[in-house]
């Protein structure tokens, strides 16, 4: 049985959408969207969205697109996260949408009918907002054409195709016709591969070879593994193959030497923004300086979590150098002193807890967290396993 749940990026998609998937191995985030979703045809719902970011991004372009008069809640931690870049290309559009403080939810969309073609440039790399518009277009019937200069994660853009919608794509435009109404059908999902990435961290802490089984590999989501083989891990695919639009494979970590430290900016940041904490963590055990640039995008997930990491970096060895910028952070090694123990403030954040549990992995310390509960929103069972197949 493989331990991994699987791609919560898809499947919060295939919710939205109605599509087919397994639903045994998913997390919190997309039980809460599944559960918004039983209530689209309710009239004037309150959608609670839990934790799920991803979630409320795309139901709030969908049902604006719609025309749906709702309300979008969710917890404390999501009702803390701006959402203000994807209400306002929907405002410039036609939607009347109202966010508290004109920033964070709740979301509330009120009945207006996106009627007309929209171009929109997408500014800063975001698969959401690029994913929220694509979603409004095929609810309203409209043509969309977005200019993305940075590629970001293409899983929506796949998932239409799939779908067999009318989607174009260029070097830098995406075009979509929405009045070309998409085909239901059953999404053969992979397994998560920001969830594999702790898997492969675990494995070259331990210098172990867990197999990794049947792991998304889509290119646009992948840079964690080009950067640990730079850092000189040797990395193998094996069992490759591509269904429903979506590659896939096994991954085996078959040697790591000493790691290195590496510089980490520009083009490739949106593709990896999930696993940075994972690589700063990896970063402490290398063999000279990591920097991380570019990344300021950390700050609105789930917590702050340039400003979480490195506190609890501190925490974790006092020893290391630590630098922090607006848009990242620089990491020097030290060796790890011997006191102890040391609890983890994980902010309700799910990567920044996994990301410390890999780094018990190799402690000198006795580790704790204050909240081991959050994991369960992408990654149920993740402790669990970590104990059974490291410890």
């Amino acid at each position: 049985m493989n331990p991994l749940p699987i791609d919560k990026s898809i499947a919060q998609r295939c919710a939205v959408l109605g599509l087919g998937f397994d639903k045994t191995d998913i997390g919190e985030d997309v039980k809460s969207t599944l559960a918004a979703v039983e209530k689209f045809n309710m009239d004037n719902p309150i959608l609670d969205l839990g934790n799920s970011g991803t979630g409320m991004r795309l139901i709030t372009g969908y049902l604006a697109g719609m025309g749906k008069n709702c309300t979008l809640i969710g917890d404390s931690s999501l009702s803390n996260r701006p959402m203000k870049r994807i209400a306002d290309p929907l405002v410039a559009w036609g939607a009347t949408i109202s966010l508290r403080e004109n920033s964070f939810p709740p979301i509330k969309i009120e009945s207006s009918a996106l009627n007309s073609d929209f171009k929109y440039d997408l500014k800063i790399p975001s698969a959401q907002i690029k994913s929220c518009l694509l979603l409004a277009a095929l609810a309203s019937k409209t043509k969309i054409e977005i200019i993305e200069n940075t590629k970001s994660r293409d899983h929506t853009e796949l998932l239409l195709e799939e779908c067999e919608a009318d989607i174009k794509r260029f070097d830098n435009k995406i075009i979509l016709d929405g009045r070309k109404a998409i085909k239901t059908k059953f999404i053969d999902i992979p397994r998560d591969f920001s969830s594999a990435a702790y898997l492969i961290a675990a494995n070259i802490i331990s210098k172990v070879d867990n197999k990794i089984e049947q792991t998304g590999l889509n290119k646009t989501r992948t840079a964690f593994l080009e950067v640990v083989q730079e850092m000189g891990v040797n990395i193998e695919i094996q069992n490759y193959s591509v269904k429903s639009h979506e590659p896939r494979g096994d991954i085996n970590v078959l040697s790591s030497s000493n790691l290195k430290g590496v510089d980490i900016r520009g083009e490739i940041i949106p593709n990896i923004i999930d696993e940075l904490p994972l690589l700063a963590v990896l970063a402490t055990f290398a063999e000279g300086k990591t920097t991380v640039r570019d990344a300021r995008e950390l700050r609105y997930k789930e917590s702050d979590r340039i400003s979480l990491l490195l506190k609890n970096l501190r925490k974790f060895n006092p020893n290391i150098g630590i630098t922090e910028f607006e848009d990242g952070f620089e990491i020097i090694p030290a060796e790890q002193s011997f006191d102890g123990p040391v609890e983890i403030e994980t902010g309700g954040d799910h990567r920044i807890a996994m990301s410390f549990m890999i780094a018990s992995l190799k402690s000198k310390k006795n580790i704790k967290f204050d909240d081991m509960e959050c994991v369960e929103t992408s990654f149920p069972g993740f402790f669990e396993l970590i104990k059974k197949w490291y410890q």
